[in-house]
């Protein structure tokens, strides 16, 4: 099994970088990533640029300003570690390793996946997928560096050793110990402790881990070649069972499991603002970049958007949650931003926003089967635009299909959520036997339709023996020449809106097939319709 491992250095500097699109053309520039607001926060990671200034981690805000202006006439730039934007770029770098394989492990700046059925994808081998993980994770806002081993912990190690984009482990432990052989122990001593770059917070993991190093350097051992020469069990004896593992893994023999996991039902983008927003262009410029960042990690997965939920964090607290669904999945952010900006605009928030989350929810894309007989019906996306423009309109309420009531009472009806045009009609089949020619019958047996009056016209009706025998009203006047009826009808007689009719369908003078009913609570006439 060849396990392939996305390490992403500083994953917390890159989820500043990918969140605005400015920084991400000015990687050169000096950039201090802090651990918290204030002079005296430690500084957790830095740029390429600021690192040859002489800043390092560890050292203080203030401290990291004094070094800079010594080094550099540019401007260095402070920003705080937001957590929320990290977790954004680590499932963004899990969502790399799902674009790959149906399984991935994952923890903080890394993934893992196995490569082994990918061989048929990628004929030109691991030096082809490791290329296109990286091609992938770039296309996501992410710089990272694969490598590809016989397990996990091979790979982390190769991962950190590496200086380019990607590296190979041979399989073999022999060759695989030839190949870690040169690296430091503080390399190999990472890889039992798989914690982000920006990680400070576990100081027992820390302690111990500098304390096995510390002794291990009085040993006079450097390199993990050093330590893979000498033998396991008086190693394992001294060093207990973390020097078992850390011997193993030097060897070129280590045995850590791969436990992968599923992957997310949602996919979830969230901002802070430096400034409280209290106006919709603004958000909706930033609500831009979520939207483009979910759709692109979506994609990455062969994913559309089906719907969004937002969390509009306020100011001084709260939150303003909405849900955005569409007619249809899909890929094109100018749609899905259209509808955020009309459900904003139609309910404003209650304060102004200091921060945003937009989680996705995923789908398929729906494929649509076209019929030769009909003419194409509009594209889902736009269809979902205009739903939504209706909606800001006059009320979501009244925007959608109508569907009938669960009631005998023939003219109500409710509207129901569009749902697209439905299949083409199918093609009665031909039925064989006495039944099946006589369901066919009742399948092609013409039918009459009604053309109903919404509401129905009241009207003045003159009754004789067998039923009603003239009509009056003030756009309807004949004579009946037939009626058949009553068909009584009655309902909710338990509530205080009970009713209960008389039905007529008459024959008029004027060639028109009508349908009457007589509320029998009042004696009133109606005319419901006309039949077609």
């Amino acid at each position: 099994m060849r396990i392939a491992c996305v390490y992403a250095p500083q994953i917390a500097l890159q989820a500043l970088l990918r969140r605005s699109p400015e920084w991400l053309q000015q990687r050169q520039q000096a950039i201090v990533l802090a651990a918290g607001p204030g002079e005296r926060a430690r500084v957790v990671g830095m740029t390429a640029a600021a690192a040859q200034t002489g800043i390092r981690k560890g050292i203080t805000v203030h401290q990291a300003r004094a070094v800079g202006s010594a080094h550099t006439e540019a401007r260095l730039e402070v920003q705080v570690r937001s957590e929320a934007d990290t977790q954004a770029a680590q499932a963004a770098l899990a969502d790399v390793g799902f674009s790959f394989a149906p399984r991935v492990q994952s923890e903080p700046g890394r993934v893992f996946f196995e490569v082994g059925d990918l061989m048929q994808l990628h004929p030109g081998g691991e030096s082809e997928i490791m290329r296109a993980v990286a091609g992938r994770a770039a296309h996501l806002g992410l710089s990272v560096r694969v490598a590809v081993a016989g397990s996990p912990g091979l790979a982390r190690v190769a991962s950190r050793a590496t200086t380019g984009d990607h590296v190979m482990v041979p399989d073999r432990a022999t060759a695989a110990a030839a190949f870690l052989a040169p690296l430091p122990l503080e390399t190999g001593l990472a890889a039992l402790w798989p914690t982000g770059d920006e990680d400070t917070t576990d100081a027992s993991a820390t302690r111990q881990r500098d304390e096995l190093l510390e002794r291990l350097h009085t040993w006079g051992l450097r390199r993990l070649g050093d330590l893979a020469a000498l033998p396991l069990d008086q190693v394992a004896l001294r060093l207990g069972d973390v020097g078992a593992r850390l011997h193993r893994l030097a060897s070129g023999r280590d045995d850590e499991p791969f436990t992968p996991r599923l992957p997310p039902d949602a996919v979830e983008e969230g901002s802070s603002f430096d400034f409280a927003i209290e106006t919709l262009e603004p958000l909706a410029f930033v609500l831009r970049g979520l939207v483009d960042r979910v759709l692109t990690r979506l994609a990455c997965r062969n994913l559309a958007c089906s719907g969004v939920t937002v969390r509009l964090r306020l100011e001084p607290r709260g939150f303003d949650v909405r849900d955005v669904d569409l007619g249809a999945p899909t890929r094109d952010p100018q749609t899905l931003l259209q509808l955020l900006r009309l459900d904003i605009a139609r309910r404003p928030p209650l304060s102004p926003v200091v921060g945003a989350d937009l989680l996705a929810r995923p789908a398929c894309v729906r494929p649509v089967q076209l019929d030769f007989l009909r003419p194409a019906g509009p594209a889902p996306e736009r269809m979902a635009a205009t739903l939504a423009r209706l909606a800001a309109l006059v009320g979501p309420e009244n925007v959608g299909a109508p569907a009938a009531a669960d009631s005998y009472k023939e003219e109500l009806c409710h509207v129901v959520k569009w749902q697209g045009q439905g299949p083409p009609l199918k093609e009665p089949q031909v039925s064989h036997g006495a039944a099946g020619k006589a369901r066919d019958h009742a399948a092609t047996t013409p039918c009459l339709g009604m053309r109903r009056y919404r509401p129905p016209h009241p009207v003045e009706i003159l009754m004789g023996r067998d039923g009603p025998t003239a009509i009056r009203g003030p756009q309807l006047s004949a004579r009946v020449l037939v009626a058949a009826g009553p068909y009584r009808a009655a309902g909710a007689w338990w509530k205080d809106e009970g009713w209960s009719r008389d039905y007529w369908d008459v024959h008029a003078s004027d060639g028109a097939l009508y349908r009457l009913h007589q509320d029998r609570q009042t004696g009133h006439w109606f005319v419901d319709g006309y039949y077609d």
